[in-house]
């Protein structure tokens, strides 16, 4: 089997609004902070009484990796072909003679061998949450927004981000995917085996954190609004800064000695197409 590395990125989505119009929805918004179960019904906040204490961006990792396989294999089959007419007892094809015979209820066939010339292609993309492993659900709509290229994963903390890291590596995401493409096969003759890992990248995508404070009740409560989608939530309360940052090494641990312990059996032949655990970074 020939399995194809090919790229390995650290991408960070773009915000798709500025940071002001951000705030003002938290601003709009800032009462779901402090409505949650049945004693909410009944003290309500008011909107004047709570004040903007401050605010947080952080970044949360998903993996994102696409392939496809490839099959191309040889078998030999025989064929029941059905006579034309219940009289047909014997049919020749290429100087070979083939006996008829009932096969069911009315049925008159003959059996000829032949070689079937195959061809499967799978193609498998799958997004999961670099700290759960559970699917992402809508990480089509946040990859198809502006975003850009990370060389050194030291940088996303830059103007006090908070940057989680994954607790998910790269091998968890990519074992599942070739388990997906990987698929045993019905041949004589196997001609072409292989799978291309097509792209491997961890993706950040920013959310935002604003901490209220409610006066009367001095209590504090967190509204989130996700950077890319939009999508406004009560949050738990900010996230503290979390020491150093994963190295990209360490982060992208699938190379040409680590895809054998990946993929078991047989005779495994790696290509990289393009080496992301550059030593330069």
């Amino acid at each position: 089997m020939d399995i194809q590395l090919g790229t390995q990125r650290i991408l960070v989505i773009d915000e798709r609004e500025g940071v002001e119009q951000l705030r003002q929805r938290a601003m709009d918004k800032r009462a779901q902070a402090f409505v949650s179960g049945l004693g909410s019904l009944l003290q309500r906040p008011k909107q004047e009484d709570i004040d903007l204490v401050t605010s947080q961006r952080r970044l949360e990792p998903f993996w994102h990796v696409a392939g496809r396989a490839r099959y191309v294999y040889e078998r030999r089959r025989d064929y029941a072909v059905v006579a034309s007419a219940p009289e047909v007892h014997e049919v020749t094809i290429h100087d070979t003679t083939y006996p008829v015979a009932a096969s069911g209820p009315g049925a008159r066939t003959f059996t000829i061998g032949a070689l079937e010339h195959c061809l499967e292609e799978i193609a498998h993309e799958l997004n999961a949450d670099a700290r759960t492993g559970t699917p992402v659900a809508d990480a089509a709509a946040v990859l198809a927004g502006p975003h850009r290229e990370v060389a050194d994963p030291a940088t996303l903390a830059a103007d006090d981000t908070v940057v989680v890291p994954p607790e998910q590596r790269a091998s968890f995401v990519v074992r599942q995917l070739l388990a997906e493409m990987m698929k045993p096969v019905q041949a004589d003759t196997i001609l072409e085996e292989s799978l291309t890992l097509e792209t491997t990248d961890l993706v950040y995508r920013p959310i935002w954190a604003f901490e209220f404070h409610w006066r009367p009740k001095d209590k504090r409560g967190v509204v989130e609004i996700d950077g890319v989608t939009g999508v406004v939530r009560a949050g738990g309360s900010l996230v503290p800064q979390l020491g150093r940052m994963i190295t990209r090494d360490a982060l992208f641990d699938i190379g040409a000695d680590t895809v054998g312990l990946l993929v078991p059996g047989g005779s495994i032949a790696v290509k990289v197409a393009r080496a992301a655990l550059d030593k330069g970074y």
